[in-house]
């Protein structure tokens, strides 16, 4: 397995769905750059911290992955979530970047979708 796809795994399982925060410290890149359709968005490990701690506590979403294929440089994840909090279902892909230290320095983001993939 690719020293990507185990970091997003990481992310994904023990960060998210375990609500691991410290585990910003150790695997998100200070700053993470997060890229949306024009425009990017730079977070130091406390923004990231504290939009994953909004996020936790206002929707308590649980991700399962579909795919997820890389390299040691880059991640494809494409995932359905559940918010437990009102049992919304999204999913959404999104490419990540690792570096040689294994921590995230950039992520690609589409827009989110309602539904999951298949």
């Amino acid at each position: 397995m690719s020293r990507a796809v185990r970091v997003v795994e990481r992310y994904i399982y023990e960060l998210y769905n375990d609500g691991q925060i410290a585990l910003v410290d150790e695997i998100c890149g200070d700053p993470m750059i997060r890229h949306s359709a024009g425009s990017t968005t730079a977070l130091t490990r406390a923004e990231q911290r504290s939009r994953i701690q909004h996020d936790l506590a206002a929707h308590d979403p649980k991700f399962t992955v579909v795919t997820l294929v890389g390299d040691d440089e880059h991640a494809s994840l494409t995932w359905n979530a559940q918010r437990l909090r009102n049992g919304e279902r999204l999913c959404g892909i999104e490419i990540f970047r690792v570096s040689g230290a294994g921590v995230i320095t950039d992520v690609w983001n589409s827009n989110y979708f309602e539904g999951e993939w298949s």
